[in-house]
């Protein structure tokens, strides 16, 4: 569960049909609601909104996998590495780890695996002082 310590000094807000992201400065959280299914019109709809959020400036994103959903693997093809630099994955489930280690081989920036928000946050905020 995404805990309201995570979310509540977040600067933006978007709210989709299949979940929300919150901005901060230099990341993102994600967190797709149970049972949906991360598309490429999904992702096209998020990073559009990230684009024009960040506009030059780079971000990671950070995805809460509290709840079950599935990501069409073919997404990874429209993100920008040289924008979106780092991707972090939180779950402490088995099988996220797994589809985690697919989603790597799509991704060419830094990508995490944590199992939890505070990890993955910490490793954001570092990641982005020295990019």
């Amino acid at each position: 569960m995404l805990e309201p310590k995570h979310t509540h000094n977040h600067i933006h807000k978007v709210t989709y049909p299949f979940g929300e992201v919150y901005f901060f400065e230099n990341y993102v959280i994600g967190n797709v609601h149970e049972g949906e299914v991360v598309e490429r019109k999904n992702a096209m709809q998020i990073l559009g909104d990230l684009k024009a959020y960040y506009k030059d400036n780079t971000y990671v994103f950070i995805s809460n996998r509290t709840f079950h959903h599935s990501v069409d693997i073919t997404v990874y093809e429209l993100v920008d590495p040289k924008k979106l630099v780092g991707i972090a994955i939180v779950s402490n489930r088995a099988q996220e780890a797994d589809r985690a280690v697919k989603e790597q081989s799509q991704y060419s920036g830094s990508f995490g695996l944590f199992n939890n928000m505070d990890s993955a946050i910490a490793w954001a905020r570092t990641f982005t002082m020295v990019a």
